[in-house]
């Protein structure tokens, strides 16, 4: 469990559901972004102020529209002034690929996004399909140009 950001958190397994009150707390995180294929995690305690599940267990199984919807949702709470928790229950690695949507989905370069992505606190090496990640980048831009 790390910050990968000043204000985004990414962590996997069962602990931080089961500590949420204690965890969000000492964190001031109000955002969460969970990533399970079954059903969500339930975090106990009070309710996060903005929460999003997605039923996407790998990063290979994420469509354009999952890339968006995170992206859009750890933007948006940012701009609300919220610090956002990355999870999944399957290992923090494995919402790696929500964090590289959003930089994308900011504007940042894809070389960049894939480089921080690829060092700590992820697990290292970054497999992944640069390609799709062309092509997000590319849906991005064209959808704000527009």
């Amino acid at each position: 469990m790390t910050w990968v950001e000043e204000s985004i958190y990414a962590a996997g397994g069962q602990h931080i559901p089961a500590a949420w009150a204690d965890f969000a707390d000492s964190t001031g995180i109000g955002a969460i972004l969970h990533l399970s294929s079954g059903r969500p995690a339930t975090f106990l305690g009070p309710p996060p102020r903005r929460f999003l599940w997605l039923m996407v267990e790998e990063e290979k199984l994420a469509g354009m529209e999952d890339r968006r919807l995170a992206a859009e949702f750890i933007q948006a709470s940012l701009e609300a002034g919220e610090k956002v928790l990355l999870h999944s229950a399957e290992g923090r690695h494995r919402t790696r690929w929500t964090y590289v949507a959003y930089g994308l989905y900011v504007g940042r370069r894809l070389s960049r996004v894939l480089r921080e992505a690829a060092e700590k606190p992820w697990l290292a090496p970054y497999h992944t399909d640069r390609d799709m990640w062309r092509a997000f980048q590319e849906r991005v831009k064209s959808v704000r140009s527009s």
